[in-house]
């Protein structure tokens, strides 16, 4: 996974996420230190994934996102992570092949191929690095099977611990939209108690369009749906 050392597109995101900003009448005060947008935005970013404010988490709402997505032309893809109660417009800053690394102002990252977690920098309790096996053919392929994949975390002591997983991938009946397939990926640790179930929902040329998928021990389960391509 590559980032680019660029800075260009960091400040195109800035501008997005003063956009942002200025949506949100509550959080940003016309004086004192609120009028400052600069570093709101900065601590705006950096609570978005894995933090908190004294005042406890802020969430951007649908009508924000309508908003930013309108403005932008970069790809853009929403991130939740419920049991942390933070989420996050990204933007693309960088591509390496079919990977797609996507940031906050705050420079946090989190790289995908097409939709699929590969990694992740300035969280806590990284997702430092994983291969998929088969699975990026199976889902643009909409077949199920049996997969091997391997995650890697930074633990506590900033030593990476490696998972590797067996696999279950079945795919489902459409549901109300014909035209996406609901998929499923049943992960069993190999030697392990870890597990878990990442669901898909996948449209006709095999793109990943929302989907739920285990970010680790730290962060759990995250949603994460294309806003923007």
């Amino acid at each position: 996974m590559s980032v680019t050392s660029d800075p260009r597109p960091f400040r195109r995101l800035g501008a997005l996420a003063a956009l942002g900003c200025s949506l949100l009448l509550a959080a940003c005060s016309s004086g004192g230190e609120g009028s400052d947008i600069t570093k709101y935005v900065r601590e705006f970013a950096a609570q978005k994934i894995g933090g908190s404010s004294a005042g406890g988490p802020q969430r951007i709402t649908p009508q924000q996102i309508q908003q930013v997505a309108a403005k932008s032309k970069q790809p853009l893809v929403l991130i939740d992570f419920p049991e942390k109660k933070s989420n996050a417009l990204i933007i693309e800053i960088a591509r390496n092949g079919a990977v797609q690394t996507y940031a906050t102002s705050a420079r946090q990252t989190v790289a995908l191929e097409n939709g699929l977690a590969r990694g992740s920098r300035g969280l806590g309790g990284d997702l430092m690095s994983a291969d998929l096996g088969r699975l990026p053919h199976m889902i643009a392929q909409r077949r199920g099977g049996i997969n091997h994949r391997e995650m890697r975390f930074l633990n506590g002591e900033d030593i990476t611990v490696r998972f590797h997983f067996s696999c279950k991938v079945e795919v489902g009946p459409t549901g109300g939209n014909p035209r996406t397939t609901t998929m499923t990926e049943d992960c069993t640790q190999i030697n392990g108690l870890a597990s878990f179930t990442n669901t898909y929902q996948v449209n006709g040329a095999g793109r990943v369009l929302k989907s739920e998928q285990w970010f680790g021990p730290s962060h759990g389960q995250a949603v994460i749906q294309q806003i923007r391509f």
